[in-house]
C-alpha cells in the first residue's frame, strides 16, 4: 500500500499531527491559509515535495477563481 501524502490545513501555530513529518507548508496567497504537507512514510525527496508544494499553491488559486472553499486535506498526486 502507498504511504499517504497530504497537504492538511493548519489552524493554529502549533497545529501537529501525529505519526507524520511535514515536509512544507504552503499559504495561500489569497487568504491566507496555511497547508502543511505531511507524509506517513521515512520516504523523503526534497524535488518531489517542491513540485507538490507548486501543486497544492495551484490548486488554492483554483479554488478561490471557482469561488469555493478549500478542503481541510488534499491528497497529492504522486508526480
Amino acid at each position: 500500500m502507498k504511504p499517504a501524502i497530504v497537504a492538511r490545513r493548519l489552524r493554529g501555530n502549533t497545529e501537529t499531527i501525529s505519526n507524520t513529518a511535514t515536509m512544507d507548508t504552503v499559504v495561500c496567497a489569497n487568504c491566507g491559509q496555511r497547508f502543511a504537507i505531511r507524509n506517513d512514510s521515512a520516504l523523503q525527496d526534497a524535488e518531489l515535495y517542491r513540485k507538490q508544494a507548486s501543486w497544492v499553491a495551484e490548486q488554492l488559486v483554483w479554488d478561490h477563481i471557482q469561488e469555493r472553499k478549500h478542503h481541510g486535506t488534499i491528497e497529492l498526486p504522486s508526480l
